[in-house]
């Protein structure tokens, strides 16, 4: 599916800036209802929260950056910087993690007294559970629509954070049931998703970081050979990235005419895109002896 670039980026930005209100929102009710019920681990889950923000925020950085044309610096575009936003998501992952397996062995030691929790503070924290479910859905699901590394990143974190906000409500019931040792389990399994969560994410954006061949050559070499008027193929390379993928060669046509080259090679390019997806595809024409 072709994408068109800019108007996605303006939409990205849109999501982004709908996501941060929503998450300084749950951020801000987590704040008030940790302190009103003396919660650490509400407040804690507070800060976690506060995360979602920062990422929004390096997003919105990042973004603005990776939309900016190319030019003599960096004749490929600058997208990326949006795939540079998205490592930066997998350490606030990464440092999420390790507080969470660290307050969670220490609660295996001392687990702490059992927070103050009524009926009122109970609500508001599902209320935030709800709005992180709905930002969840929506970002991952406008990320996979408008292939954004970035959205569909930040809605991983943003799942990470429900999972903390459920282990929560669940070790606060495990607790009044004298199973103390059952919260700080939860919370080492959750920092378990979460770093599966930063693994994913690095799965998919490692290979553009290092410029990891999008198709090689013995996957088009057959095809491209058997194309009419096709005498040789040379100097091909390809890459991935997160703003659509590139694929360069040399061709030497078997014809005089410099326009029936130029025709050929785009009958080339679209067998290409129907077979393997949307792609700047640039193809060099070498000339023939008397090509005109």
């Amino acid at each position: 599916m072709h994408i068109d670039h800019d108007k996605a980026s303006k939409k990205v930005k849109q999501i982004l800036l709908l996501v941060l209100v929503l998450n300084l929102l749950v951020m801000t009710i987590k704040f008030i209802i940790g302190f009103k019920s003396g919660s650490m681990s509400i407040i804690g889950d507070a800060v976690h929260s506060s995360i979602d923000g920062l990422n929004n925020i390096v997003a919105l950085v990042m973004i603005k950056l990776a939309s900016e044309p190319p030019d003599e610096d960096h004749p490929y575009g600058h997208g990326k910087f949006e795939t540079l936003g998205a490592l930066a998501v997998v350490a606030f992952l990464a440092l999420a993690s390790f507080e969470l397996i660290e307050k969670s062995v220490m609660r295996f030691f001392n687990p702490g007294d059992l927070p103050h929790i009524t009926s009122e503070v109970f609500y508001m924290l599902l209320a935030t559970l709800v709005i992180n479910i709905f930002v969840w859905l929506y970002e991952y699901k406008q990320g996979i629509k408008l292939q954004s590394q970035l959205l569909i990143a930040d809605a991983k974190h943003t799942f990470s954070d429900i999972l903390v906000t459920i282990s929560i409500l669940a070790s606060v019931f495990f607790i009044t049931q004298g199973h103390l040792w059952l919260d700080a389990a939860l919370g080492l399994l959750i920092a378990a998703v979460i770093m599966r969560s930063g693994w994913m994410i690095l799965s998919d954006i490692i290979p553009v970081l290092v410029d990891e061949a999008w198709i090689k050559i013995d996957d088009v070499k057959e095809m491209i050979l058997a194309s009419p008027k096709v005498a040789s193929l040379a100097d091909f390379k390809s890459r991935k990235s997160s703003k659509g993928n590139y694929l360069e060669m040399t061709i030497r046509f078997a014809t005089d005419s410099l326009q029936e080259a130029h025709d050929l090679s785009h009958q080339i390019e679209d067998k290409i895109i129907e077979k393997f997806g949307h792609a700047e595809i640039l193809i060099h024409i070498e000339p023939s002896k008397n090509m005109t």
